[in-house]
């Protein structure tokens, strides 16, 4: 479990250049990530499960708000930089759910 998060993580982080089919792995690995944090077993009320939960909370809503239909069908410069935000927001939460499964 931990293995697969974070060769999810690496692979979002070596996303460089913008691609339709980047963004649709992209969101392919997202719904892997919330399946994979779901399964996580953490105390109730640890940093872990804090982690988790923002983690999840952020990579919905980066499914449902910016990663939409709506996505592909904006000018090209502005989905170069949705994507290259959502990347950073995502690596972000992932990363918080792997240092906090370390501890």
């Amino acid at each position: 479990m931990n293995d697969r998060l974070n060769e999810i993580m690496t692979t979002i982080n070596g996303f460089y250049h913008y691609a339709d089919e980047t963004v649709h792995q992209f969101i392919s690995l997202l719904k892997e990530a919330i399946d994979i944090i779901n399964e996580i077993d953490a105390y109730p009320t640890s940093m872990l499960e804090d982690a988790k939960y923002h983690a999840i909370t952020e990579l919905s809503k980066e499914l449902a708000s910016r990663l939409n239909e709506k996505f592909f069908q904006a000018h090209l410069e502005r989905r170069k930089n949705e994507f290259k935000i959502s990347k950073m927001l995502v690596s972000v939460a992932i990363g918080n759910v792997l240092s906090n499964m370390r501890t």
